[in-house]
């Protein structure tokens, strides 16, 4: 079995670049990954930089890129720390150290300058994580992006939300958004207010806070005095915990608490580690194909790897690195247009994520992404619709 290569060496004190002084032995193919190793997102950066290893680890050890001698694949890690500046200045270095192709990076407020600076160096650029709708409107090539974007996750919610409504004695009509209030949390928010009416879903109101607040007790007394039938909640896992802990020391019970892209509910940490806070919780939000044997396999190796869960973001770094991988076989080079024009042609069937062939519009979009619905019981989360991919029936109203 041949030894994956990953890089390993120390990085120079000045840059976050794990690796950029790197010599190649000129049968290595170098890619970047740019996610929040440190700072507040890290567990969930560290996750996803954990399946790109997991990826690469898979094709060097099935013989590397066989249309360039078995080259294998080199990765090049790069922690931009959350912050905006940071993902500009890492792309920078990871073309420094000749990387083929980047992939990140959870964040829309930094995925937005880094995939900028990637286009304006011509390097092919995977998004992973990223939903503003932003990202893949600005007339970009060298960009591609592999989850729904905000507007989409929007549409999914209100979709599902008249669907399931119809099922119950006792629809549920009023709602707030709760909403971090970087680009991420921002456009979600936007794109569910500017359709609600339409799903007569009436939005009470909207209410915006900083993913590294102390304190959410305003937010919680306004929701607790405007009693909506539903907490929409578009966060990260800090503050989505401090969220939902939050309204249960209240005396208002909400009929359902649902996410929309959100970072805590559908964290595989929060769903196992936070049962008192989580049972019933829905999220319309990426996962991993339940009905996919691959997906199963990809799992379990995942966690006998690193003694930890795959969740949904991991999942699409894992075939953000797949998907980067299969363009650079095609291309059967290391010139980056090429493989960027390998990415527009790509037609990948075999993958593990509850959607058709992964295909990118003109636009760099993955046309068939889709965002389902999950809801938490007993320490897992199950997709609960729509039923192609149905686990178990759901509980609405949760409560």
């Amino acid at each position: 079995m041949m030894s994956v290569l990953l890089v390993i060496v120390g990085a120079c004190s000045d840059s976050n670049v794990q690796g950029s002084d790197y010599e190649s032995d000129g049968n290595s193919v170098k890619i970047g990954s740019i996610h929040p190793l440190s700072g507040g997102l890290a567990q969930e950066g560290q996750e996803m930089r954990d399946a790109i290893r997991l990826a690469i680890e898979e094709v060097n050890e099935a013989g590397g890129i066989k249309s360039l001698d078995g080259a294998k694949i080199e990765l090049v890690e790069s922690d931009h720390e959350g912050l905006a500046e940071k993902g500009v200045t890492e792309v920078q270095k990871l073309d420094s150290a000749k990387v083929v192709g980047i992939i990140g990076t959870y964040s829309s407020g930094v995925a937005l300058p880094a995939t900028q600076e990637a286009e304006r160096s011509g390097i092919p650029f995977v998004v992973d994580i990223g939903s503003a709708d932003e990202i893949t409107e600005r007339g970009f090539k060298y960009t591609f992006r592999m989850q729904p974007p905000a507007t989409s996750f929007s549409k999914d919610f209100l979709t599902y939300f008249e669907e399931i409504n119809k099922s119950t004695n006792t629809p549920l009509k009023t709602a707030v958004i709760v909403h971090e209030d970087s680009v991420f949390g921002s456009s979600i928010a936007k794109a569910i207010n500017e359709q609600a009416e339409e799903y007569e879903l009436e939005v009470l109101a909207t209410l915006p806070h900083s993913a590294a607040t102390a304190d959410l007790s305003t937010t919680i007394n306004k929701i607790t005095s405007l009693k909506p039938d539903i907490v929409l909640s578009t966060t990260y896992l800090r503050d989505g915990v401090m969220l939902v802990e939050g309204l249960q020391n209240t005396k208002f019970t909400p009929k359902a608490i649902i996410g929309v892209a959100n970072g805590a509910f559908s964290n595989a940490s929060f769903i196992t580690d936070e049962a008192a806070a989580n049972q019933n919780l829905m999220d319309v939000n990426y996962t991993i194909n339940p009905k996919s044997e691959e997906a199963t396999k990809v799992k379990e190796a995942y966690l006998e790897k690193y003694n930890k869960h795959l969740g949904p973001n991991a999942a699409y770094s894992y075939m953000a690195a797949k998907v980067l991988i299969d363009a650079i076989e095609r291309a059967g080079s290391t010139d980056r247009t090429a493989v960027m024009q390998a990415l527009e042609e790509t037609d990948y069937t075999d993958h593990i994520l509850p959607q058709d062939t992964i295909k990118f519009d003109e636009k760099g979009q993955n046309i068939n992404a889709r965002a389902v619905l999950n809801q938490i019981f007993e320490n897992e989360s199950k997709v609960v619709y729509p039923e192609e991919y149905q686990e178990v029936e759901y509980v609405y109203p949760a409560n």
